[in-house]
């Protein structure tokens, strides 16, 4: 055994290396202050053992991206807590490098002999930022979307090289990110900056054994690094990675929200933007420091006060040789971390406080809820998860209601997730064709209000009038089997069981709209009656009948020329004329008669 050893470290030299390692000076004493180099070369192995992992599963392109991380988090054995770890360990990286860097100024060993390794950690950390910032786009999650075109449209503010820059960063002349967006920071994150802190490590380490050495001398006593020093390193790495750990498990240990919780796929529809959009904590206060200056003078506050900080933090070694300078290093890097500190805390306290930016958080994780059951149902379309989302009436039609019809109509019902009319001109559509509504049309006392006619030119029509003297007088038992006659023709979802069960009562109220109210006198239902002086009752409240109504109110089968006010949203042979596309109009339809899937 020991020839074959001594035969090993003849070939390889790794005995010796060890030792070489082992007896490296420790300047003065082994001391809890001086893991964090060895504790950042730990987090960085953390990194690439579980970023090599990531890689056999990802699939850098915009339609596969999210879906690859999808897999990952709920499909492969603790594939979520690979993900935490790693997401989580490049945080803590960042923090570790900000508290040396500051332990580094506080206690001038930035100074000579050395200024290169102080230079060279700050360029550790700058790569580690820059892995992080990269790193965001590649879950092509809404929020990882929504910041990274943030940050990368600030590189326009700069003059002349700007937008060549931008289309360096993203692969395309922006402003919208895309599949080439992915794989180009995806290389960014792997190739350049994953790489690059590997190199430059290399280079601070061979830096920092000789600056070590020049300070052993200067001390005049040192201590070998093994093995005080390395078991004070050893339970640092031991406590950041149990710190790295429980980060990953503090949303819980079970799909989907263990590790870190996946945000619906990236829309890159300008009109679907993430309003919520914030950037991770280590640039908070830069964000909210931003905020402070006009749309015009954004360079300021990213490019021109960055630079200068910058320079300032490269030139305090040298500034550190004096007692004043040392001094003006201290106070300096005190008031930015209070600077930063306050507005980081300033801005997390505002967002808490505001409606509609925790209202925009709501809505984007009932969101990812929902793409989540959409792929338990459907699985993953070869157009990729948003797909989905696109073709989900309980996605887009509310969307849809609010961009094309809450400029009249309500749809309120006293729930959260109500859409109000700034000034409603027609009635509220929530329930729209269901006996509750249907009633509340044949009602007297309501025909006339907001809800339903009080708004328009029908306030004092035929039909109102007619519920005010003939329905007025009528039964309520009668009232409520029209109602449900009516309402039956819609076949809504939510009452297929009760209309089953009410067959009898369905007919008696087809009777009574026949004969007794004698609807028929001026509405077409089941083939009696004209057409063209009210709405067709055959099929009311049906996905044929509304989406009939929103292509083409002013048909005569609904109000032909006494239609108020309604648009004809889609009226012409050529889809590119109209307002709303046939997709378009079955999501909405489907929408207000709660037509879709659920768990």
């Amino acid at each position: 055994m020991k020839s074959l050893l001594s035969w090993f470290n003849d070939r390889t030299g790794l005995f010796g290396g060890c030792a070489w390692l082992a007896d490296a000076p420790v300047p003065g004493c082994a001391c809890c202050c001086k893991v964090w180099p060895c504790v950042i070369a730990f987090l960085f192995c953390v990194q690439a053992i579980s970023g090599f992992f990531m890689w056999t599963y990802y699939s850098p392109s915009s339609q596969t991206a999210w879906e690859s991380v999808y897999y990952l988090q709920n499909d492969v054995q603790a594939g979520w807590l690979l993900r935490g770890i790693h997401h989580y360990s490049a945080h803590v990286l960042l923090a570790i490098f900000i508290l040396y860097i500051v332990q580094m100024i506080l206690t001038r060993t930035c100074r000579a002999p050395s200024e290169l390794v102080f230079w060279a950690t700050v360029g550790l950390g700058l790569f580690a930022l820059a892995a992080v910032l990269t790193g965001d786009l590649l879950g092509w999650d809404q929020n990882g979307y929504s910041a990274t075109k943030t940050r990368t449209g600030f590189l326009r503010l700069l003059p002349w090289v700007g937008d060549s820059l931008l289309k360096i960063a993203i692969g395309g002349p922006g402003p919208e990110l895309g599949s080439l967006s992915v794989t180009r920071f995806f290389a960014l994150h792997v190739g350049l900056f994953g790489g690059g802190f590997l190199g430059l490590f290399v280079v601070r380490f061979i830096l920092a054994r000789r600056a070590n050495v020049a300070l052993a001398a200067e001390m005049g006593r040192s201590t070998p690094y093994w093995p005080r020093q390395a078991w004070r390193v050893a339970a640092a790495c031991l406590v950041v990675m149990g710190i790295v750990v429980a980060m990953a498990c503090q949303h819980g240990t079970t799909p989907p929200n263990a590790g870190v919780p996946q945000l619906s796929p990236a829309n890159t529809d300008p009109a679907a933007a993430y309003s919520a959009a914030r950037p991770e904590w280590f640039l908070t206060g830069v964000f909210e420091f931003a905020q402070l200056f006009p749309a015009k003078l954004e360079i300021v506050p990213i490019f021109v006060t960055t630079g200068i900080l910058m320079c300032i933090l490269l030139l305090m070694p040298f500034l550190a040789k004096y007692t004043l300078g040392h001094c003006f290093n201290v106070v300096f890097t005190l008031a930015v971390l209070a600077g930063l500190g306050g507005l980081t805390y300033y801005s997390y306290a505002k967002d808490r406080g505001d409606e509609a930016h925790q209202a925009a958080i709501a809505a984007e994780k009932q969101q990812a809820a929902r793409t989540y059951e959409l792929v338990r149902r459907h699985g993953i379309p070869p157009t990729g998860a948003l797909t989905l989302l696109r073709s989900d009436p309980k996605t887009q039609g509310p969307k849809l209601f609010a961009q094309q019809c809450a400029s009249c109509h309500n749809h309120t019902t006293g729930s959260a997730g109500d859409i109000k009319a700034e000034t409603p001109t027609a009635p509220n559509l929530a329930k729209f064709a269901s006996r509750e509504w249907i009633a509340g049309l044949l009602n007297p006392k309501k025909v006339g209000s907001a809800e339903y006619f009080g708004g328009t030119a029908f306030r004092s029509g035929k039909m109102a009038g007619f519920v005010k003297e003939t329905l007025g007088e009528a039964e309520p038992e009668d009232i409520q089997k029209v109602a449900a006659a009516l309402s039956a023709e819609a076949k809504l979802p939510s009452q297929k069981a009760m209309d089953a069960k009410d067959a009898e009562m369905i007919k008696e109220g087809h009777a009574l709209m026949a004969d007794d109210f004698n609807c028929i006198k001026c509405h077409r239902f089941h083939g009696k009656g004209p057409q063209g002086t009210a709405p067709e009752l055959t099929g009311y409240g049906s996905s044929a009948w509304i989406a009939g109504i929103i292509a083409k109110p002013n048909d005569k089968q609904y109000y032909g020329s006494k239609n108020d006010r309604m648009p004809v949203y889609a009226a012409s042979p050529d889809p590119k004329q109209n307002t709303l596309s046939a997709e378009q109009i079955r999501l909405l339809t489907d929408w207000l008669r709660g037509d879709w899937y659920e768990e």
